[in-house]
């Protein structure tokens, strides 16, 4: 292997210097790894051909043929095209040349056959900023070009009638596709459809909007437009594109557009070395668990070197895990110890014995060896090496890790005799190299003298001045273009390497590679200009940059400074601020206006007087941020320059709320550490319930904004407006959140009361410094919210709050226009009314009545009290009653019915009541002020009202003005409910972003991770509907291609160890997500607000008339430690029982689920991932919650690992089926049946081919094809329905699903489409079961079509009354061929959902609805009910007054009548009413959860002793919902015990 790649390192440095030899070199194909730009693998012939033209390059050497622009118009006439461009220009003209030709062939083709109706141009971008750009470039005489903006989209109607009349509409896909889901537009309008910036769909994970606009859209016109999707791309990267997926999402045919070559900058050779995976016999070699026995407590020894050790031993092997722990070993017992430590000197002493007796080792880099002590990735760098030493002195070489411990011992080893490298002098570059500038001068020298000629360094070092190498080496792959210009800047350009490593069979390995070198033509030219030192731009938007962070836990020293991230807890070190301002820019949605200058880099230069040279590095950010150039200090290198001058920018972007988490680099997840419980692996600090293994309490998430916001400063204060709409139709006046550290962004969401919903609104405002006296007024206002909330003592101190409330004045109003602009930074300070806010600081309360002003204005938005103390009842003032005076009697109020007027009701209530000095004088009418509830659930409601009259009349005179004016206290009510769900929503972007990396649409995630028992307007239910079905296709997937060989059964039992709650119980374990699911109802009584705790609590409020959460927790607060804990009476006489604050505190954060309900939370994440990003987003998700899916990286690895096992397959299916042993024309017409085209006509063979023909023989039958089919079939009926039925409940939505995918309604589906007629078996007896099965059908459908039409209804599920079972090979055959199509396509739903949307989904829709899933729609009434939990309900017959009358039935729910209906026969009225309910439950999305509580009232039951027995999964998760309400009780309990 090594002489090969000699033999081609010097084909390769020949050959740039002769463009002959570049002509004449051929391309070599690697099996293992997919081609990437001037990347081979070393066992191969390396191409020689960096930076060649495409004139030296055969057609034959490219993927696709090389056409003109001419013939790619005559190419579009015919087909779909993709057209591959080298440059941005030539692909302008390109566009402009084919548009033109497209718009007048148009209008000819309208004036000659007298077509109606305009079509247009449909010119579709990448981002909402490139919509101008391009319609500037191709304006044109010819034709006219509208453009669909921000500002149309962002309009109350719908604008796309104003551009549709020109001949080009240029628009984002984004804005498209919500235009297309709203019915504003349609892609049929159009005759061309133009995607402008194809390129940048081949690199994303997730579906990219063009992706969900040709899926979703465009797939169901039945005479599509054409569409023409154009690439950039360097020519000397089109050998390696792949543009197989392109192909497929467009239906098109790819070509490369024949011109001359760009003038890019030329590379190093890129090579791919490929090793073999390890993995160590031991967990810890012997020598780090001596190493724990004689550190027992970690005195020397910490856990982080144990860590380290494990690392090294991973990437080098045991020889270098010892080397490390050696040196480290060295290191402690050099430490002294006082002798008064004796346990500390104990330890110590047994160090050194350790290192006195260390066993000698020598290094043995022999693989097949047993006594081989190294990885063979290491054995494969030392291979690597020894190629470069005929090279001799003129060696450089440099080798980049991800560790420095790794790179420390690498080191070590490199210099060591045993590997016979002698021509290699090692180095590994220091940690503070940027700092210590006569050190970098030195390893510069001695790099270039020779002196050292092979440097390990690593990523966190990427931007130290690169010192060009004849060799670069990734040892470890970085997921991260930025990282991948560092490694070529390092190099020498086309005389040079660059050396991938890579694990043989890794498909994440391939996947890293893959999307790091798919670089575009405006990304190369950054690179190059990177290479050149030319670094005074910003790289491209489509540069890929790591979310991971660059230093690893070896490498981060306790004073290295870094700026914090409060609500993810991220650091943010100087060496990430580059990338993270990369990251910044690119997601400003303003960008670059017209005249505006773009953000830049630039470089000072400054000697001195005599002095070094210094450099100096200043930022300019987009003008629209409002910062102005960031310049920083003056350095010795240029590397530490930019790297100040980037800190420092992020700093001041942080400082100003511009940058947030989206923009940290986030460390890598850190899962909870796991302790065995009965055989299991858990997490130490899940508990485990006494009365069922299948409910564990884990320990709940507090969001970690509130407590890093403690290291921010109270003078300066980041707002956030909130604006609720206008609840049970009173105003909401808007209130200003002011937190010491930045929030995040906040979507809206909404809140509800009685009955009425509302959504609230977040603006967030630009930070402001406040004074002393300002704090101290807004710490009082704060003090004086939350005391009128909680209605008792509260004071909390300045320091300790981390977010005050305060005022706006009516002057302030958000901004009108796009939806990004809410999130600018709007001024908020300048409209505090900040004596408002100091009045509610120092009085709660001042007279209402008074002589200098009138009654009228003091009683305008008014919340009143009858008595001048803090505590009391309040109430909302509703109008000045001039009709009525104290000496007037109100009939209307029970109250003062027994008085002749209020004053005889004051004189006879009132103690020592002094009278009044103007007894004229008008009445007020008020209202109570309900206490706070939790509004967060539709059945939001006040608190039951007590049994006293209420108070409906109030003396002015008497009566005092709070001094919070009531639509601002309106809005403050909603409080507590609004800071419950924004820290719902802080918790839901920790986890994003921590695990999923900012991949999940946040509101999915947060319904994803609510349950039932959170009490919230949505849970996890139908997502966990949708996620059940994509993790069996997944699942599916992958067994079918790693499994060839098995049958059905085999494949059915494999996947129930991926698919079950088991499974995914353990997986969430794992990964730690169960402490951030939301399952806490919130209760407002116990709500306290983000604040410090002081020294002494507030006492807890009396429990009061409808506080039902509260009494409930505290009569069964001792009813929780018998059931969860098992420390209940009778048990456990030795130990002492739990006070009641143990248990409050146990309540507050322990969440107690049944296994099941974890499960179910797994695959509603999935689902959220789909949702959000399809199915690369929905499988990453699955990876990272450690599903076991070895192996599978992306999706295309489904098709990639199934091509490698094709032989293996093939060998095993015995008498293979094949297309010849189908009768002639077979293929052909099942593709008509169908509607698509099989890639592998092969496959669809097979899944014709019944078992009887292979006598029972398991391989070429359908039976694989069916299990396949099967999950994808699901999966779609769950896609579709979930997307038919947004307001189905998931109960409904079950029902649906298995009416659909139920083997009658598949076997009826089979003889609609006419499969049936090509099924090839070998059984007579089954041929006639089949024929005798298709008459029952065909004499059933017509006796239902003719019923319907008669009764002028559609018709029903026809099948359902055949008297005999339909043979299962109907269905199996329509599960088999989609499990063809799907499969022929790569595992790509192309073909499927062609079938599915022309075949299946117009058959199921006429035929299976509600009303239709049973032949008696009372019984599908009853069984949705019953699958909701619902049990309170009843169809019940009215009594009739006489015979004869026409039946009236109702049915009823939780005693609420949902529909009625009336006819002569009870028969047809119960029909009636019953289908009646259903279109009520189908179209009201919340009716259910408004009137029934059946689940709630289960979960509301006192928690039942300890059974004897074991409990079953579906007991423990009843349980659970017990115990986790008894939990919750503690919650209650805790204030009385305060």
């Amino acid at each position: 292997m090594l002489n090969l790649w000699k033999e081609a390192s010097e084909k390769a440095n020949a050959a740039h210097g002769s463009e002959a030899a570049v002509n004449g070199s051929k391309r070599s194909q690697s099996r293992d790894v997919e081609h990437q730009p001037k990347r081979r693998k070393l066992e191969s012939h390396p191409t020689a051909t960096n930076g060649m033209s495409l004139s030296g390059q055969a057609n034959r050497e490219l993927p696709r043929p090389i056409i003109s622009a001419d013939e790619a118009f005559t190419r579009l006439s015919e087909q779909n095209v993709i057209a591959v461009t080298e440059s941005h220009e030539e692909k302008l003209n390109l566009l402009r040349s084919i548009i033109g030709q497209s718009i007048a062939t148009h209008k000819s083709s309208r004036a000659v056959n007298g077509l109606q109706g305009h079509r247009f141009v449909l010119f579709i971008v990448d981002d909402n900023l490139s919509i101008g750009e391009y319609a500037t470039e191709l304006e044109n005489e010819d034709f006219t070009v509208g453009a669909y903006t921000v500002a149309l989209h962002s309009s109350n109607v719908n604008e796309w009638p104003s551009v549709v009349y020109n001949d080009i509409v240029v628009t984002a896909a984004n804005m498209l596709l919500d235009s297309l889901a709203d019915g504003d537009v349609k892609l049929s309008q159009a005759h061309l459809i133009v995607i402008s910036d194809a390129q940048r769909l081949i690199a994303m994970q997730g579906p990219h909007p063009v992706t969900k606009l040709m899926t979703d859209f465009y797939a169901k016109i039945l005479e599509p437009p054409r569409v023409l999707a154009a690439v950039t791309s360097a020519p000397d990267r089109w050998a390696s594109l792949n543009l197989s997926r392109l192909e497929i999402v467009f239906r098109a045919r790819s070509f490369f557009l024949a011109n001359k070559a760009v003038d890019a900058w030329f590379g190093p050779l890129e090579l791919v070395v490929e090793y073999d995976a390890y993995a160590p016999a031991q967990s810890d070699p012997p020598m780090a668990v001596k190493l724990r026995e004689a550190d027992p407590t970690g005195v020397f020894l910490r856990p982080r070197h144990f860590r380290r050790a494990h690392r090294v031993l991973q990437q080098l092997g045991p020889f270098a895990s010892n080397l490390y722990l050696k040196t480290v070993l060295v290191e402690v017992t050099e430490s002294t110890v006082s002798s008064t430590q004796d346990a500390a000197a104990a330890a110590h002493s047994r160090l050194r014995d350790l290192l006195r007796d260390w066993p000698t080792e020598n290094l043995d880099a022999n693989l097949n060896s047993s006594s081989c002590n190294v990885t063979p990735k290491l054995v494969k760098l030392l291979e690597v090496l020894s190629a470069y030493e005929e090279h001799g002195k003129a060696f450089r070489g440099i080798i980049v890790v991800k560790d420095r411990s790794v790179a420390r011992v690498m080191a070590r080893i490199l210099q060591s005799p045993e590997t016979r490298l002698p021509f290699i002098r090692a180095s590994e570059v220091r940690h503070d190299v940027l700092n210590n500038e006569s050190y970098q001068l030195e390893l510069r020298h001695s790099f270039e003298e020779g002196q050292q000629n092979l440097l390990i360094l690593t990523r966190s070092m990427e931007d130290v001045e690169p010192m060009p190498a004849s060799t670069v080496i990734s040892y470890d792959l970085y997921e991260d273009q930025l990282a991948y210009a560092y490694s070529q800047a390092r190099s020498k350009g086309r005389h040079s390497h660059l050396i991938h490593m890579a694990e043989k069979g890794n498909n994440e390995h391939r996947r890293i590679l893959n999307h790091v070198e798919n670089v575009d033509a405006d990304l190369r030219r950054w690179i190059a200009g990177f290479v050149r030192g030319d670094i005074k731009e910003m790289p491209p938007k489509s540069m890929r940059s790591a979310v991971e962070q660059c230093l690893s836990d070896s490498e981060t020293e306790d004073g290295d400074e870094f700026i914090l991230d409060p609500t993810t807890s991220a650091r943010l070190y100087k060496v990430d601020a580059e990338a993270a301002i990369y990251r910044f820019v690119a997601s400003l949605e303003e960008q670059i206006a017209s005249g505006q200058a773009s953000s830049a880099i630039s470089l000072e230069q400054n000697t001195g007087d005599g002095m070094q040279e210094r450099y100096r590095s200043t930022v300019s950010l987009p003008k629209s941020t409002g910062i102005s150039d960031v310049v920083g200090p003056y350095c010795a290198t240029k590397a530490q320059a930019r790297r100040e001058t980037f800190y420092r920018a992020c700093q001041e972007c942080v400082q100003r709320g511009l940058m947030d988490y989206r923009h940290f680099p986030q460390p890598q997840w850190q899962p909870p550490r796991l302790s065995s419980q009965s055989g299991e692996d858990v997490p130490q600090d899940v508990k485990t319930a006494n009365t069922s293994s299948a409910t564990h309490g884990y320990p709940r998430k507090f969001p970690d904004f509130w407590t890093n916001s403690q290291q921010y400063t109270v003078t300066t204060l980041y707002p956030t407006v909130v604006i609720p709409d206008d609840l049970t139709g009173q105003p909401h006046a808007p209130i200003v959140l002011l937190t010491r550290a930045p929030l995040p962004q906040v979507p809206d969401f909404v809140l509800f009361f009685s009955g009425s919903r509302a959504t609230t609104h977040f603006y967030r405002g630009a930070p402001f410094n406040v004074d002393s006296a300002q704090l101290d007024a807004l710490r009082g206002y704060t003090n004086r919210v939350v005391r009128s909330l909680l209605n008792k003592p509260f004071d909390c101190p300045t320091e300790n709050w981390l977010c005050f409330f305060a005022p706006l004045k009516t002057s302030w109003q958000p901004l009108s226009g796009a939806q990004g602009a809410r999130w600018s930074q709007l001024p908020v300070g300048e409209h505090i009314p900040w004596d408002a806010v100091q009045l509610a600081a120092d009085y709660f309360a001042v007279p209402l009545y008074s002589n200098l002003t009138s009654l009228d204005d003091n009683a305008r938005d008014a919340v009143v009290q009858d008595r001048n103390v803090e505590f009391t009842n309040r109430h909302f003032l509703v109008k000045v009653r001039h009709d009525l005076t104290p000496l007037s009697k109100a009939d209307d109020s029970p109250r003062e019915a027994e008085y002749p007027n209020f004053l005889e009701y004051c004189k006879a209530r009132r103690k020592d009541f002094p009278g009044l000095e103007d007894e004229k004088q008008p009445m007020v009418e008020v209202t109570a002020v309900p206490g706070i509830v939790n509004n967060l659930h539709p059945m939001s409601a006040p608190p039951t009202p007590s049994p006293r009259p209420p108070l409906k009349y109030l003396i002015p005179e008497l009566t005092y003005k709070f001094t919070i004016p009531a639509s601002t206290f309106r809005t403050l009510w909603l409080l507590p409910s609004i800071l419950t769900k924004i820290d719902s929503y802080l918790l839901v972007k920790e986890l994003d972003a921590k695990l999923f990396h900012h991949t999940i649409s946040e509101p999915h995630l947060l319904v994803a991770l609510s349950t039932r028992a959170a009490w919230t307007d949505a849970n996890y239910e139908r997502l966990e509907f949708l996620g059940d079905a994509f993790l069996k296709v997944v699942a599916s997937n992958y067994l079918y291609v790693t499994m060839p060989t098995a049958g059905e059964g085999a494949l059915h039992h494999a996947r129930q160890g991926i698919i079950g709650n088991k499974v995914l119980h353990e997986c969430a374990m794992r990964v730690g997500v169960c402490p951030y699911v939301q399952h806490k109802r919130f209760v407002a009584k116990l709500w306290r607000p983000p604040c410090l705790p002081t020294a002494a609590a507030p006492p807890p409020p009396p429990a009061q008339d409808g506080d039902e959460d509260v009494e409930m927790a505290e009569a069964e607060a001792s009813t929780e430690a018998d059931g969860a804990d098992g420390e209940g009476k009778g048990k456990g006489k030795g130990k002492q029982k739990k006070t009641k604050k143990q248990r409050q505190l146990d309540a507050q954060n322990t969440l107690w689920m049944g296994d099941k309900v974890v499960a179910d939370v797994v695959e509603a994440i999935l689902a959220a991932a789909f949702l959000s990003g399809g199915h690369e987003v929905a499988l990453q998700a699955a990876r990272r919650l450690q599903i076991p899916l070895p192996n599978v990286a992306q999706w295309t690895d489904f098709a990639r690992i199934a091509a490698q096992q094709q032989d293996a397959q093939t060998q095993s299916s015995g008498t293979a089926a094949s297309v010849s042993s189908l009768p002639p024309g077979t293929v052909e017409a099942v593709q008509g049946l169908l509607g698509c085209t099989f890639n592998k006509p092969e496959l669809l063979a097979q899944a014709l081919t019944h078992g009887s023909v292979l006598g029972g023989a398991e391989g070429a039958s359908y039976e694989r094809l069916e299990f396949i089919g099967d999950a994808i079939l699901d999966f779609l009926v769950a896609r579709h329905i979930y997307a038919r039925h947004p307001h189905l409940s998931p109960g409904g939505l079950t029902l649906l699903k298995g009416a659909q995918v139920s083997n009658r309604a598949l076997a009826a589906l089979c003889v609609h489409a006419g499969l049936h007629r090509h099924l090839h078996l070998a059984s007579e007896q089954l041929a006639g079961t089949i024929r005798r099965y298709v008459d029952a059908l065909g004499e059933l459908r017509q006796r239902e079509y003719e019923a319907a039409a008669r009764e002028e209804r559609l018709p029903g599920q026809y099948w359902l009354d055949v008297p005999m079972e339909p043979p299962k090979c109907l269905s199996d055959v329509v599960e088999s061929v989609v499990g063809a199509l799907y499969v022929s396509d790569g595992f790509f739903e192309v073909g499927v959902g062609r079938f599915f949307d022309g075949v299946f989904q117009p058959f199921m829709d006429a035929h299976v609805r509600l009303h239709t899933l049973s032949q008696n729609p009372k019984v599908t009434l009853l069984e949705l009910l019953q699958a909701e939990g619902c049990q309170q309900h009843a169809v019940v017959k009215l009594p009739q007054e006489r015979q004869n009358l026409p039946v009236h039935m109702e049915v009823h729910v939780h005693g609420q009548v949902i529909a009625s209906a009336t006819d002569p026969s009870a028969a047809i009225a119960t029909r009636k009413v019953s289908l009646a309910a259903l279109d009520v439950l189908a179209n009201d999305p919340e009716l259910l959860v408004r009137i029934c509580d059946c689940r709630s009232d289960d979960a509301k039951k006192p928690v039942p002793k300890p059974r004897e027995k074991e409990a079953t999964e579906d007991d423990g998760e009843a349980e659970a919902a017990e115990v986790e309400e008894a939990m919750r009780a503690m919650e209650g309990a805790e204030e009385g015990e305060q």
